[in-house]
């Protein structure tokens, strides 16, 4: 793909010559060449845009063989320069050797650069005298097999006609359509004209739901006109065809001849004179973004009349854009199906004697899940399996094709629409989307670590004094707003783990494999093959070992990121050109012989296990290294476990962000300033004091995790040095951008605050051994963004007593206390937003203050070792929630074992947990 192959190549331009602190000089003529050789391809890289905006906005043609240009000469040119910077870096050459051959390497990239350009100029410019011809409103109305606009010369119809198939779907919108019935035709106390949206994920019955509604016998008799388009994929914003076409659907009810050669403003008048002093209701199906909005809502009269407009989209800008600005509007977001759902939807397919089947349910259950919950998913499994024999050699054939090819890759209009949504994609977002097909599918991605990975390949542009992790975090958000990626969790106001449906993976599988991008290699299949089958494969390399994981080999690619999920994988580490080199949180928690990493010197990412025996060539040897995670997490049962020292020389990495090196590693503090580092993840020893040494070397950081550890010494036979050492912690107040602060201590550990404060932004600290006065909490509690609390041990006291209004945003809390004996609450405003509270050890506590806490919707409530009376007030706590304030969804857990509860108000144990579905 040209704009991931030109991302690439000015990524590592910028960084290996062009950033302050690159680590290869060149002469001035060398650097007045770079600088030409950027422009040139800053230039393609505005191409590349222009083309495909040409091809969304006015469905030009996209000229394919100049972008395929563009690609095979930036993956050549990245290829040769990174050659001879390893010449450089690893001293295979002698030094004026080697200075040549990089100077006539840049020399041909200019050159080929000027005559690939000259090639691009020339053909737009011979493009330019000839005029290319638009799609067409009507061409595009016509094939879109739910439009209701028939093409020029075909009959009208004023309503939608249902497909068979789709019938099915109907019966779970139930709920929705009264309610959006009820806002058609019965909602009496606002005449005013009334903007209706349905918004949700392509596939999700949004149409079907809308068709329902448009053809229903009430809503038919209700209005006065009615009329309905669909929005082709490649609107223009031609306005003439728009009111045309809005015309002709009116046509069948207003029994008259509409003058269709008329002028814009004729046609205005028209439709203006039609829908005056009329009630009237419109459907927009499929509104692509907020300026046709702006196009079209201003020839709809407003007479007070109960009119409505009845709106789909999948761009959550656009809805966002019309709650802004037209304050009467109702908003329905459409959900994907829950597992019930789902396989209701399915069954109502097949006979009761099919649904009893054992093999059938084995095969059809598991495609089932494998639709996420898609209604459309689902209808296309369901007819595949009704229409074939009912053998099971049949039944496996299908399953295999559908689980390896996508279950909607024969779904033409489907695929359309991805296809247009995608193209809609600014070039950033497109190679950020695509990305996610490196992890298998059904992945729960960490965002953090995801936004780290595209930091790494170049694909997060700075912007103003943003970091780049916010600028990331900022292309999820817009990648998530045009209905592409799934937030799963989150905390406070960040997300914390994310997902793209099935359907979508499939699409970007194809995209990326089309692009020579990624090859998924299943470890289990590949046994036999040689790393130089691989080592010229695609740029993005994932070992997996699903028995369905496709591979597809390329020749003209090599690969820049290598991620490791499943097994077999010591061989595939001798690619000299990675940058990327992660291994699945699966495979780090166990321990691996890597061979040395001596001879990758292009690294910015890695992520390899707590044990290996190449830290120093790593570090020595790719100094522009961005993220370094050796760490499987921070535990408690790993605190007596041997630390190793770390060299200094690790701060010497200028571009360092993310520093995690779990409770292994214990390292020097640095002698000078840290601007970027965004995350520190370490041990440290007990002895370590002085904040001025240290944590204001670190002045920009955001994530803090500390193990204070003893520094094991000859003699002490593997024993701590001293006993209950004093412990002074540092004045983290003084940390203005610190959001995580996680600080683990000894068992036994005296610990003391040089200050009583934390920093104002911090929104997760988790406390282990403290043994802080029980003061210290009602500090905490007046942090304004704290999310997530976890104490372990973290206070001494019998008595908690919540401060008026504590802990305004707290979501999540976990206290582990021998000592409390009362937890006190006696004020109505504390704890405003609690949803889950986990106790363990509380071993004196007698239960959780229900006082004012009463109001709060809190989901669960987990305890682990815990007195029974604690249970006691935790059930009732949940009893008073459902028949005082209809709170249904949430458990009690106790000791791994959940309770939900019927409406009649009897708790029952996990296996009826069927219950929180009705």
């Amino acid at each position: 793909m040209a704009c991931v192959a030109l991302t690439s190549l000015m990524a590592t331009i910028e960084l290996e010559f062009l950033h302050p602190n690159h680590r290869v000089s060149l002469c001035l003529d060398d650097e007045k060449l770079l600088k030409s050789v950027f422009e040139k391809l800053s230039s393609m890289e505005a191409f590349v845009k222009e083309e495909y905006n040409n091809a969304v906005g006015s469905g030009a043609p996209v000229r394919r063989h100049l972008l395929n240009k563009i690609r095979d000469f930036a993956l050549k040119a990245e290829d040769a320069i990174e050659i001879q910077l390893t010449n450089i870096l690893q001293l295979q050459q002698k030094a004026d050797e080697a200075e040549l051959h990089l100077h006539r390497s840049l020399q041909e990239v200019a050159n080929e650069a000027e005559e690939l350009l000259k090639v691009i100029n020339n053909e737009v410019e011979a493009a330019n005298h000839h005029s290319l011809p638009l799609i067409g409103w009507s061409e595009a109305a016509a094939s879109h097999p739910h439009n209701i606009i028939a093409s020029s010369g075909g009959s009208l119809q004023c309503s939608p006609q249902f497909e068979e198939e789709k019938k099915d779907i109907i019966m779970l919108f139930d709920d929705d359509f009264f309610s959006l019935r009820r806002h058609l035709i019965v909602d009496e106390l606002c005449l005013y004209r009334r903007v209706l949206t349905i918004f949700g994920a392509p596939g999700i019955g949004k149409t079907t739901l809308c068709k329902t509604l448009y053809t229903d016998r009430r809503v038919v008799s209700h209005f006065d006109i009615q009329a309905w388009i669909t929005i082709p994929p490649r609107h223009n914003r031609n306005v003439q065809q728009l009111l045309r076409h809005l015309l002709q659907s009116m046509r069948p009810t207003l029994n008259e001849e509409i003058d269709m050669g008329s002028t814009s403003s004729q046609l205005k008048e028209q439709l203006h004179r039609h829908l005056k002093c009329k009630r009237y209701l419109i459907v927009l199906d499929d509104v692509p973004n907020t300026l046709l909005w702006d196009d079209i809502h201003q020839f709809f009269p407003d007479d007070s009349n109960g009119s409505r407009i009845l709106l789909t989209t999948v761009f959550a800008d656009v809805v966002e854009y019309i709650i802004k600005y037209w304050n009467i509007t109702k908003i329905k977001c459409l959900p994907y199906l829950s597992d019930n759902e789902s396989w209701k939807l399915f069954s109502h397919r097949f006979s009761l004697k099919q649904r009893m089947t054992t093999k059938f349910l084995e095969i059809a259950e598991h495609l089932v899940e494998e639709c996420g919950g898609l209604p459309r998913s689902i209808v296309t499994v369901a007819d595949r399996l009704s229409k074939c024999n009912y053998t099971l050699k049949e039944w496996k054939k299908i399953e295999k094709e559908l689980l390896s090819l996508g279950i909607l890759h024969r779904d033409r209009q489907h695929s359309s629409k991805l296809t247009n949504i995608y193209n809609r994609l600014p070039q950033h977002l497109k190679v950020c989307f695509l990305y996610f097909v490196v992890f298998p599918k059904h992945s729960q991605i960490n965002v953090k670590r995801l936004i780290k990975l595209w930091i790494a390949e170049g694909f997060v542009k700075p912007l103003g004094c943003q970091s780049l992790e916010d600028i990331g975090y900022k292309y999820l958000w817009a990648l998530r707003r045009r209905g592409l990626v799934r937030i799963e969790a989150e905390y406070g106001s960040r997300p914390k783990t994310c997902s793209i449906h099935i359907d979508m993976h499939s699409f970007c599988v194809r995209e990326a494999k089309k692009e020579g991008l990624l090859c998924a290699a299943n470890t289990q299949q590949c046994i036999g093959w040689s790393v130089d089958i691989l080592a010229n494969s695609c740029r993005w390399l994932s070992l997996r070992s699903h028995s369905l994981d496709y591979h597809a080999l390329f020749s003209s690619n090599i690969p820049r990121s290598l991620f490791v999920f499943q097994g077999g994988f010591e061989r595939f580490i001798p690619f000299r050109h990675l940058r990327i080199l992660d291994f699945s949180k699966f495979l780090i928690l166990k321990r691996v012989s890597l061979l040395p990493l001596r001879n990758l010197v292009f690294l910015r990412y890695i992520s390899i296990p707590q044990w290996f025996e190449s830290f120093d060539d790593v570090v020595s040897s790719n100094s522009n290294l961005q993220t370094l995670t050796t760490v499987s997490g921070i535990d408690e049962s790993t605190l007596g476990a041997r630390t190793l020292h770390l060299s200094s020389k690790i701060w010497e990495l200028q571009h360092l962000r993310h520093l995690k090196l779990g409770d292994m590693y214990m390292i020097d503090p640095p002698n000078m300033v840290k601007e970027n580092l965004q995350t520190l993840v370490c041990a440290m020893p007990i002895h370590f004091r002085k904040k001025e040494v240290y944590y204001c070397r670190f002045p920009s950081i955001r994530k803090l995790e500390v193990v204070y550890k003893d520094v094991l010494v000859p003699g002490c036979n593997g024993e701590r040095c001293c006993r209950n050492p004093i412990i002074i912690l540092e004045n983290f107040e003084d940390l203005l951008r610190l959001e995580t602060l996680m600080v683990m201590v000894p068992v036994g550990s005296i610990t003391l605050l040089e200050q009583v404060g934390f920093p104002v932004n911090l929104m997760k600290l988790r406390l282990s051994e403290t043994n802080f006065p029980v003061k210290v909490l009602t500090v905490i509690g007046q942090l304004p963004k704290l999310n997530v609390l976890k104490l372990e041990n973290a206070f001494y006291g019998k008595v908690w007593e919540v401060a008026e209004g504590g802990f305004p945003e707290l979501e999540e809390l976990e206290v582990e206390s021998k000592s409390l004996d009362r937890w006190e609450a006696n004020t109505s405003n504390h704890f405003p937003k609690l949803k889950k509270i986990f106790l363990k050890r509380c071993y004196s506590l007698e239960e959780i203050p229900l006082v004012g806490v009463i109001k709060h919707l809190l989901l669960s409530i987990t305890l682990e070792k815990c007195p029974p009376s604690i249970a006691t007030s935790a059930m009732r706590y949940q009893e008073e929630m459902r028949w005082y304030h209809g709170i249904w969804e949430s458990c009690v857990i106790v000791d791994g074992k959940e309770f939900f509860f019927k409406k009649i108000g009897v708790p029952c144990s996990h296996e009826n947990q069927y219950w929180r579905y009705y």
